[in-house]
């Protein structure tokens, strides 16, 4: 059964600069694509990547440590259980780079009910969401297979919309630049 957690969840917080170390090398970026695929145990993880296995464990416990990672233990047949690994959470970074302007933000999702009452279709598909436990098997799959469709189409009209106010965000912010400019030199005697 899916699990799909109360829009009233805290997130846990994890500061931006452990993140962006963690994304500085190149094996825990491998860790990280491989474990969004699915929770895997150190062996097979060492085995997918071709590292060492105490490297991976350090890689593991460094991601663990940071938050960024989750273990869980499961039994199996002979020996002792496995400790798999698996993603957190969802972590979203914006990266912004251009003309006076360099900003890193964690924008990962922390659910504000007035502020979707402002996105009346998001809204709309939160509510759905929040059904779906209530929903047999064969219907929920349905149900989820149309809450897709509709967040990509909603993600695509929000980012339409978000590369539109960049660019006006950019533009303005030259205009206040170069009239700041303009003054100081005016103020200078130029």
């Amino acid at each position: 059964m899916l699990f799909f957690p109360s829009l009233n969840k805290l997130f846990v917080i994890m500061k931006l600069d452990q993140i962006l170390d963690m994304l500085g090398n190149d094996t825990r970026r491998e860790i990280l694509q491989l474990l969004s695929e699915g929770p895997c145990y150190v062996s097979q993880v060492s085995q997918e990547l071709n590292v060492g296995q105490k490297a991976i464990i350090e890689h593991l416990k460094l991601m663990h440590h940071a938050g960024i990672l989750e273990t869980r233990d499961k039994k199996i047949e002979k020996g002792r259980p496995r400790k798999y690994y698996g993603i957190s959470q969802e972590v979203i970074l914006e990266v912004k780079i251009g003309h006076r302007l360099f900003d890193i933000s964690d924008i990962s999702p922390v659910f504000d009910n007035e502020l979707l009452k402002t996105f009346p279709k998001l809204e709309h598909i939160t509510a759905k969401l929040e059904m779906l436990s209530h929903l047999t098997e064969k219907d929920r799959m349905v149900e989820l297979e149309s809450i897709y469709k509709q967040l990509e189409d909603e993600r695509d009209d929000l980012d339409t919309a978000k590369r539109i106010v960049e660019y006006f965000l950019g533009q303005v912010n030259r205009e206040i630049q170069s009239q700041k400019l303009e003054k100081e030199l005016s103020d200078i005697g130029f």
